[in-house]
């Protein structure tokens, strides 16, 4: 997953570089894609009230810690979205472990070239997918119904930080208002996508060192928060840091662990991330620094290079154990393994890289 691994913001003091682009350079347009998607055509920003969510709040990773606990024996209820990257494909599945919803299908001709993707998000009305090819540096809009591509945003196996390209682009993460935050971690910034895969603009000048929201160290995710905030994990120094609405840092913290990976807010304001090492860990963190829990087992459920954990319910965490080709669900209270999936047949994972989860609607 890691190479080296919300709504608008609305104050011009944000830092927001915007930069006009070509539609060329920055999106792909297929027969579902609109020809007419406007861009930025100025350095300047506009604000622009922040659009309401599409959807119930539990939408966002780390939101469904909130959810009512499940009775034992149930490891989760809605769907669970896999990025199953070594087979290069991302899959949903039930809590029976049956395979829903596959891209691409078996034999599907795409329009443009899909990477293997690492990571794989629902937007907030659940409509579609986005998914980001860390290693092919694009970042591609799905349909869910039709399983076909709506747009694509980078040019696949080329690297490069000019407007409409990426540096490893990392987890592609839906907004409610639909914008679409990516940490693109070798350019060392964060690229703001609109929902229609429009450029619109870059947070970070690209000193590769920590100083939010000026410069980032390696940023490798983005995630928004239910006010609008983002929590952004960096590699270099292990750093979480939450930036509030008009830019500014409203806390930032070192993690205690090697490899920070995929900060997500937990309702309460702390913070779940994973440890990308061997072995790996889950973390929840408060705004102070606090552990709060650290699960690092030993043995046979000991974690290899843990990518992502979410959380299902309020006694439910979903963790991918890349390098060990399975999803886990832990009860944090007990530290129990409450269920594994490996898959069999065609729907085996091999180095599942990225989960997202929807609640039963």
């Amino acid at each position: 997953m890691r190479a080296a691994n919300t709504a608008t913001w609305v104050t011009a003091s944000f830092l927001l570089v915007l930069t006009a682009c070509s539609p060329s350079a920055a999106l792909v347009a297929t027969p579902k894609a609109s020809p007419g998607i406007k861009t930025p055509s100025s350095d300047t920003a506009s604000p622009t009230a922040p659009a309401p969510p599409h959807a119930s709040p539990s939408r966002l990773p780390g939101a469904s810690f909130a959810l009512a606990a499940l009775p034992p024996g149930v490891p989760f209820t809605g769907k669970l979205l896999i990025a199953d990257r070594g087979n290069g494909r991302i899959i949903e599945i039930n809590a029976n472990g049956m395979v829903d919803w596959m891209f691409p299908r078996p034999g599907q001709k795409l329009p443009v070239r899909f990477g293997a993707p690492d990571d794989a998000f629902y937007t907030a009305d659940g409509k579609t997918i986005i998914a980001n090819a860390e290693g092919r540096q694009t970042v591609t809009a799905i349909d869910r119904a039709t399983g076909t591509i709506l747009w694509q945003v980078g040019k696949y196996d080329v690297r490069s930080s000019a407007v409409g390209y990426f540096n490893e682009p990392d987890d592609a993460v839906p907004q409610p208002d639909g914008t679409i935050w990516v940490a693109d971690i070798r350019n060392c910034r964060l690229v703001h996508l609109s929902a229609a895969g429009a450029w619109l603009g870059t947070l970070g000048n690209r000193a590769c060192r920590h100083n939010p929201p000026r410069s980032f160290a390696e940023p490798n995710g983005a995630f928004p928060t239910p006010t609008g905030s983002l929590i952004v994990t960096e590699i270099g120094g292990s750093w979480v840091t939450s930036l509030v609405p008009g830019g500014a840092a409203a806390w930032s913290v070192r993690a205690p662990v090697r490899y920070p990976s995929d900060g997500m807010e937990m309702p309460g304001g702390s913070v779940l991330l994973t440890d990308y090492s061997l072995p790996g860990a889950v973390v929840r963190l408060s705004s102070t620094g606090k552990t709060l829990w650290y699960y690092r087992p030993s043995g046979r459920a000991e974690l290899n290079h843990t990518s992502i954990a979410i959380p299902l319910a309020s006694n439910r965490v979903a963790i991918c154990d890349d390098f060990d080709s399975r999803i886990m669900v832990v009860d944090p209270a007990t530290n129990q393994v409450i269920w594994t999936f490996t898959g069999s047949g065609p729907s085996r994972l091999f180095y599942p890289d990225g989960i997202d989860y929807e609640p039963p609607q």
